[in-house]
C-alpha cells in the first residue's frame, strides 16, 4: 500500500510540474516570480561616504542572465529618447517608484526600436535579461533588444 501511494504522489508532482512549466511560457507573469530571488547586501562607498545597496541574486535569477525572456508588464514614463523606458509588473499607481513594490519588481528596458503603449494597459515584452550587477545609476535588471512579444 505504501508504495502504491509513493508511485500515487510521484505522478501527481511530476503532471503538477509538467503543467508549470506549460503555464510559465503563456502567462507571462512566470519570470516576475522568478525575478523576486534577489536580496541586498549594504556597502559604504569610501568615495561618495554613502551607503550602496548591492544586488544578490539567487540561484534562480543567476541562470536567466544573458537568456530571452518575455515579460508583461506596464511601461512607467521615464526617459523614452532611444528607446529607453521602464517596464513594471504592477500599474503606475503602484510601482516601485510610487507606491510599495521593490526594485526587483521594475525592469530597465532598452528597445531596438520604438515600443508603443497606453498608461495602465499591460504590454507583453521580450527581450535578453541582463543582471545589472555594476552600475548603481541603472536598475538591477535590464531588458536589451527588448521587442513586442511574439506569441509562437
Amino acid at each position: 500500500m505504501r508504495i502504491l501511494t509513493l508511485m500515487l504522489f510521484v505522478v501527481l508532482a511530476c503532471s503538477v510540474d509538467s503543467n508549470a512549466q506549460k503555464n510559465k511560457d503563456i502567462d507571462g507573469l512566470y519570470y516576475w516570480k522568478v525575478l523576486q530571488d534577489v536580496n541586498y547586501r549594504s556597502n559604504f562607498d569610501k568615495e561618495t561616504g554613502e551607503i550602496l545597496y548591492e544586488p544578490v541574486f539567487g540561484k534562480k535569477v543567476l541562470k536567466l542572465d544573458g537568456k530571452k525572456i518575455f515579460v508583461k508588464g506596464y511601461i512607467i514614463p521615464a526617459d523614452m529618447s532611444g528607446g529607453k523606458m521602464t517596464l513594471s509588473a504592477f500599474p503606475y499607481s503602484s510601482c516601485y517608484f510610487c507606491g510599495g513594490a521593490g526594485p526587483e519588481s521594475v525592469i530597465e528596458v532598452d528597445a531596438d526600436g520604438p515600443i508603443i503603449y497606453r498608461m495602465d494597459k499591460p504590454i507583453t515584452l521580450q527581450g535578453v535579461l541582463k543582471l545589472n550587477k555594476e552600475d548603481p545609476l541603472r536598475l538591477i535588471y535590464i531588458l536589451e533588444e527588448a521587442t513586442y512579444y511574439k506569441a509562437k
